[in-house]
């Protein structure tokens, strides 16, 4: 059943070389890619560009790759073919994901049985009582929305405007807002950006019978101004970390569309990458009219792991913190409030998620750490095999997202 289900999410493509120059065979059957989907015992068979030979094969835990010793699963020796192909037997594997080595020159991730990965929710005992007040301090500012019409990429269908309203603390958010202009109600499309991304114009003949709004939270998207990191402003405590506005101005930009008179409340989702699909799981966590989500490469999910798999950004945070004097430990604990896996139970409308088993930025298990502890069953994923974190640059994700969504507000 597993492998029948997931069969159709997952997309292989032969002709993608990632880092270390190794290719996927391109056989359709993911136990021949790399994913691996059903019990096991697993067989690894792809094609890498390498001199044909013996050569070593070793399989690293990707939760020890930024420890001094790394843990190993597998040391063996094998034999690359004439036709650059290599054939190893892997065993029963654990869920997870994994790193490959071919002569400690070629590296690339596998994944086991993804959806199988345990990455408990660990909220603080009062983060529910956090975010309530915190959120109630949101509401009673007022959002007195300010609007700048953008004429060049404003046409007889739809007007592009820059929007700037109040948020919690006193802080300035909005984004770029593309509304129809025939009479009517209509869906809306609320779609977040990934961190530090460049914010860009909607093209109003893409989509003209909905609302789209490309949102930017405080000090990013057209707000930047220059500015590069956010991640460790405010380590101090859970009070001033910065992500405490941000997420207000997530649920500012769902109050903010739902309360256009040409939107339909009933008929709102949202989608972002990276930055921006955290921010979309968790619009949909706190508040109920998000019919629909499709969030992909998902960032902020289980910062502790985060940083047993990559040095970015659990280490900067890390280093603000020791230059401030502060505890790692006690940085960690603030930081639950704030991780996506905690507001994921939350989550009841159907996801549809993507992510590149190749991504260095926001790794596979931090992806699986929110998708698993999703309050919803009507989920499922996507993989690219070959992607690493530029999920933006495939064309199959924008089209299989645009098709979910579009059946979400149909």
């Amino acid at each position: 059943m597993r492998r029948s289900l997931l069969l159709g999410f997952l997309i292989v493509f032969a002709s993608f070389i990632p880092p270390g120059a190794v290719k996927v065979t391109g056989n359709s059957n993911p136990d021949l890619g790399w994913l691996f989907l059903d019990e096991g015992p697993y067989t690894l068979v792809t094609h890498v560009e390498a001199p044909p030979g013996n050569a070593s094969f070793v399989l690293v835990k990707d939760l020890s790759l930024m420890d001094p010793v790394q843990d190993t699963v597998l040391n063996t020796q094998v034999t690359v073919a004439a036709d650059s192909m290599i054939r190893v037997d892997l065993g029963s594997l654990a869920p997870g994901f994994y790193q490959a080595r071919l002569r400690d020159s070629l590296r690339w991730n596998i994944g086991v049985r993804p959806d199988d990965v345990v990455s408990p929710p660990d909220p603080p005992k009062d983060f529910d009582k956090f975010w309530k007040k915190t959120f109630r301090e949101l509401d009673m500012v007022q959002l007195s929305p300010e609007f700048k019409v953008i004429p060049s990429y404003s046409n007889e269908l739809r007007t592009c405007y820059e929007v700037r309203y109040a948020s919690w603390g006193g802080a300035v958010s909005g984004g770029i807002l593309s509304v129809p202009n025939a009479p009517g109600k209509y869906p809306a499309q609320i779609m977040f950006m990934g961190y530090g991304a460049e914010p860009y114009y909607i093209d109003p003949s893409s989509s003209p019978e909905q609302i789209q709004f490309l949102v930017s939270v405080r000090d990013q998207g057209i707000f930047k101004a220059g500015q590069d990191r956010w991640i460790d402003r405010g380590i101090e405590d859970k009070e001033s970390f910065y992500y405490r506005g941000a997420f207000c101005d997530v649920k500012r930009a769902v109050d903010f569309v739902a309360a256009l008179d040409k939107a339909d409340p009933d008929r709102m989702v949202a989608w972002g990458e990276s930055q921006g699909g955290a921010f979309t799981f968790l619009a949909a966590a706190i508040d109920k009219r998000i019919k629909a989500i499709a969030p992909s490469v998902p960032f902020m999910g289980d910062y502790r792991d985060y940083a047993r798999i990559v040095w970015w950004p659990v280490h900067e945070v890390f280093g603000e913190a020791d230059a401030s004097g502060l505890p790692r430990e006690k940085v960690l604990q603030m930081l639950r409030y704030f991780d996506i896996k905690n507001f994921a139970p939350k989550v009841k409308c159907p996801v549809y998620m993507s992510f590149g088993l190749q991504d260095p930025t926001c790794p596979p298990h931090t992806n699986f750490a929110i998708y698993n502890n999703l309050g919803t069953r009507k989920k499922r994923f996507l993989c690219v095999p070959t992607c690493d974190h530029a999920m933006w640059k495939e064309p199959l994700w924008d089209k299989e997202r645009a098709a979910f969504l579009e059946a979400a507000i149909r």
